[in-house]
């Protein structure tokens, strides 16, 4: 929502952000009327790292300039900001659908807990809009609509120019903890999980209620950046015919991959399905021809002690070897369904993931690297790297809990490369295996 006059302008605004000590830039450019206007991009800190947000000349600067967000730094891997000055932490929440308006959920902690603040929104009616949660001499934790602060800075980074010098009823939700003394990012960090799983998990039990933190957003301008970076479809026409029909229990392991794009752990882990499905077919191709050659030769008889018992160790000997060596099944199947210069293209014709799998990063993951410059073994490489995330993901003991990839973690956002190769070979897999489409 825009002003019709402007009672600051973006010069003033970026001589604010110069004050501050915020590093920022102003641009012009044109709009597709052709009509001229100004922004500026900042850096706002998250832990270690930098979100990029955009302000535009139009926006309510003066409402921007009043808030405290200059205070305030972002939380690692959560849509969460923090603020030593202010001694406070606010995080987005979610409830287990992540699809529930915002006053439906904040109508949902009223049964429990006290209603602090009301607000009326457009029809007239009263409704909750801070709710408290816990309070001591120490700190106050309450759930509602977000600050002015908090609207700023998660919904301008995402491109949502909100104004947020009005009350908003589609403000989000969100967690928020005050009178905290906290003075690193690890701390505020430390003290929202704390805080959130104890609380969080007893409205679970007590009253079925799925409430948790919401993982941090990538910024639009960081989006746009990936998506340039990343595959691309091609501009070319194309022409889609009915000539090959899909195995449907890995399709539909590849459609539930898709439909959790968000959530890499499950995309990983359902692709990784996908490849698994076809484990019993490759496995035992090198036997299966074997058998084939052995029968086909004009001398087989089975009457001959000599060509059966050629033919019964074949098929034990196979057996032997594949049982319980999953790694060697998935290097079977990668094998035989993509070449090594196959995966060197895909990889390389990527700006983002040449630079990832060139990078330390990939190391966080999988101490397996891909060798970009060696196609002959680069297959053996990734197979053994799959299988290590997989089982970085699949396995919950105590003792390995120190290896697992965690959901709201910083491997999980390394994951989301991973799963751009492994959704490749997935669909590689599917197609080799796919047959002429009978609708009879």
């Amino acid at each position: 929502m825009k002003k019709d006059e402007k009672s600051c302008t973006i010069e003033q605004f970026k001589s604010f952000l110069d004050e501050n000590n915020i590093q920022n830039e102003l641009f012009n450019d044109t709009d597709y009327e052709g009509k001229d206007f100004k922004y500026v991009r900042f850096q706002f800190p998250v832990a270690r790292d930098f979100e990029t947000i955009s302000v535009y000349d139009d926006d309510n600067l003066e409402a921007i300039m009043n808030t405290r967000f200059t205070k305030y730094r972002g939380i690692c891997d959560y849509e969460a900001f923090w603020s030593k000055e202010l001694k406070c932490i606010e995080c987005e929440i979610q409830d287990g659908k992540m699809s529930s308006p915002g006053r439906i959920m904040l109508r949902r902690f009223l049964p429990i807990f006290d209603v602090i603040e009301e607000t009326v929104d457009e029809l007239g009616k009263k409704e909750p809009s801070e709710i408290k949660l816990f309070s001591n001499d120490d700190f106050k934790i309450s759930v509602g609509f977000c600050t002015k602060e908090f609207a700023f800075l998660s919904s301008y980074k995402e491109g949502r120019h909100v104004n947020i010098d009005q009350y908003n009823g589609r403000f989000r939700i969100t967690l928020k903890i005050e009178n905290i003394s906290i003075d690193t990012e690890e701390q505020a960090r430390f003290f929202l999980e704390k805080v959130s799983n104890s609380i969080f998990f007893q409205l679970d039990v007590l009253q079925e209620f799925t409430v948790t933190l919401a993982p941090r957003r990538i910024s639009r301008i960081e989006r746009n950046i990936r998506r340039r970076m990343l595959h691309r479809p091609s501009d070319e026409a194309i022409n889609i015919g009915l000539n090959y029909e899909y195995d449907k229990t890995p399709l539909s392991l590849y459609w539930f991959a898709q439909n959790n794009k968000e959530s890499p752990i499950f995309a990983f882990f359902a692709f990784y399905q996908v490849l698994e499905y076809y484990y019993p077919i490759y496995s035992t191709l090198e036997a299966k021809n074997r058998i084939r050659n052995l029968i086909k030769d004009p001398h087989f008889s089975v009457d001959s002690e000599i060509y059966m018992a050629k033919l019964l160790s074949t098929i034990t000997t196979k057996n032997a070897e594949s049982i319980g060596d999953e790694k060697e099944q998935l290097y079977n199947v990668l094998k035989s369904i993509v070449t090594g210069d196959d995966i060197v293209e895909y990889i390389t014709s990527s700006e983002h993931l040449k630079g990832y799998y060139s990078n330390k990063e990939s190391n966080k993951l999988s101490s397996e690297r891909l060798p970009l410059g060696d196609s002959i073994n680069i297959i053996s490489k990734v197979a053994a790297r799959i299988y290590d995330i997989r089982c970085r993901i699949v396995h919950n003991k105590a003792s390995e809990i120190h290896k697992k990839i965690l959901p709201v973690t910083k491997e999980e956002d390394y994951l989301r490369n991973e799963v751009y190769l492994i959704k490749f070979l997935a669909r590689k897999a599917i197609i080799a295996n796919s047959k002429r489409i009978d609708l009879n």
